[in-house]
């Protein structure tokens, strides 16, 4: 039951204080970029990207403070529930023994999850912005299979050790 597992303060190794680095600053990149470009882009900017990495959608500039609103709370959200692993899911049942390993696997994989996601989120910025300026011509063509066989190849590793 979850309840009747253990509480524990997780140290930080160097690889868990990088994934927190690129994470915040991620989250600094997603919100400063529309600040700075947001008085040199035109009325109406792409905000919808085909499978090919295409504008096919366009909408008022104000709305690239939705991505920026949405990746932001996504980051928020995740850091907070890092805070608490004897709350997840676990394919194995926590104890004494394992619980401390166990957690530390989970919240590495979701602080590794929260910079890849964030880290997008940053890059579909930079894409919107440059190509509303005329710098960029979309998102690129592999940009979003390279994020999905990273996101879930990273989830697939992290769960394989969780469950040998």
């Amino acid at each position: 039951m979850k309840k009747d597992r253990p509480k524990i303060q997780l140290e930080l190794d160097s690889f868990d204080r990088f994934m927190e680095m690129v994470g915040k600053v991620s989250v600094i990149l997603l919100i400063g970029l529309p600040l700075y470009y947001y008085g040199q882009l035109p009325d109406t900017i792409p905000t919808h990207f085909d499978a090919n990495g295409m504008p096919n959608g366009y909408s008022g500039k104000a709305t690239i403070w939705g991505l920026t609103f949405i990746g932001a709370l996504t980051y928020g959200g995740l850091f907070w529930l890092n805070k608490y692993p004897h709350l997840f899911n676990y394919p194995k049942p926590i104890t004494p023994e394992n619980a401390e390993w166990q957690y530390k696997n989970s919240t590495r994989m979701i602080r590794s999850m929260n910079a890849l996601i964030t880290c997008f989120f940053a890059y579909a910025n930079y894409s919107m912005i440059h190509t509303a300026l005329g710098n960029q011509n979309g998102l690129g063509a592999y940009s979003l299979p390279i994020f999905l066989v990273l996101l879930f190849g990273m989830m697939g590793y992290f769960v394989l050790k969780m469950v040998r």
